[in-house]
């Protein structure tokens, strides 16, 4: 039974959204907030973050922001660059005088039996309903319909960065469109390509969890011979060409890909990009538009952001 390392970081809110991003960005599954200034609010969570409404599981001051990481991806020294770098955003951005950051290993079995009850069922866009296999749904808006477990793999469709990428997907693949889903997590996007399409479907992910989750997810919507699944650093393997690249990742990673995304984009074919914070977006765009992308839509929910481009 494989273990997990719960990483508690007590910063500012102003601070929040950098950390939550740095630990998406480290392996984390999905990032909790835990911000007392919720208390006054009637929330209903609609995206990927995890309200708890007891007081007493809210700090004093500043946000509680927890992630989740494999054990088996979080070593002693992994930590140490982990740390270093959160440290080093004091160099630029209020982190707080009580910043701390605390590790607690939870057993498998824990997590199986308590963070099902954050996922619920998820109408995005137009055309998709995103239902965990753990809830029943009746359909009777006759919408395209996502089964999804996300096990440990990033992509509920909950998040916004999710939600973009899915709403862009909606509006841009045509149906002889051939597609490939960058980092694809749950296999989520590729699912919900599978819908829009008729061509060909990839999904690759560096992460082996992440290609066996996408594995089982694609056969729960019957589409395992449909999509076809591989481990795979970004598109350093790939030598076809796309009419659809879409990327659910982080700027940074973004960009040591740009080189290669438009040299396998199809002219006329969209580059879907998201998981993007307001800070790097505008370096990242001017990167892409550089490389001679050109920029048909940007989009934002709740700090994050997407970008739309084309050649």
């Amino acid at each position: 039974m494989e273990n997990w390392v719960e990483i508690t970081i007590h910063t500012t809110n102003e601070a929040s959204e950098i950390v939550e991003s740095i630990l998406l960005d480290y392996g984390s599954t999905g990032v909790a907030i835990e911000d007392p200034t919720t208390l006054e609010e009637n929330l209903h969570d609609d995206f990927g973050t995890i309200v708890e409404l007891s007081p007493a599981d809210y700090p004093e001051v500043g946000v509680i922001v927890k992630g989740y990481i494999n054990e088996l991806n979080f070593d002693e020294e992994t930590f140490k660059r982990f740390e270093a770098e959160l440290l080093a955003l004091g160099e630029n951005i209020n982190i707080g005088d009580f910043f701390k950051i605390e590790t607690t290993i939870i057993q498998d079995s824990d997590w199986e039996n308590s963070w099902k009850d954050y996922f619920d069922i998820l109408n995005i866009g137009e055309k998709f309903v995103i239902v965990p296999t753990w809830r029943e749904h009746e359909n009777t808006e006759d919408k395209y319909i996502i089964n999804i477990d996300p096990g440990m793999a990033f992509g509920t469709g909950g998040h916004e960065t999710t939600s973009l990428c899915i709403k862009n997907l909606e509006k841009y693949v045509q149906r002889t469109d051939n597609v490939i889903d960058v980092g694809c997590g749950s296999g989520i996007l590729s699912i919900a390509a599978s819908y829009l399409t008729d061509g060909n479907i990839k999904a690759v992910d560096l992460d082996k969890l992440a290609v066996d989750v996408s594995y089982e997810n694609f056969a729960l919507n019957n589409l395992e011979k449909r999509i076809e699944v591989d481990q795979a650093s970004l598109l350093t393997k790939e030598t076809k060409k796309y009419n659809i690249i879409v990327s659910n990742i982080l700027a940074h990673i973004i960009e040591l890909m740009i080189d290669d995304a438009y040299n396998l984009l199809e002219d006329g074919g969209y580059y879907i990009t998201s998981g993007i914070i307001e800070e790097k977006k505008d370096e990242l765009l001017e990167k892409m538009l550089e490389r001679g992308f050109k920029l048909v839509e940007e989009t934002s929910d709740n700090g994050w952001y997407s970008f739309v481009v084309t050649k």
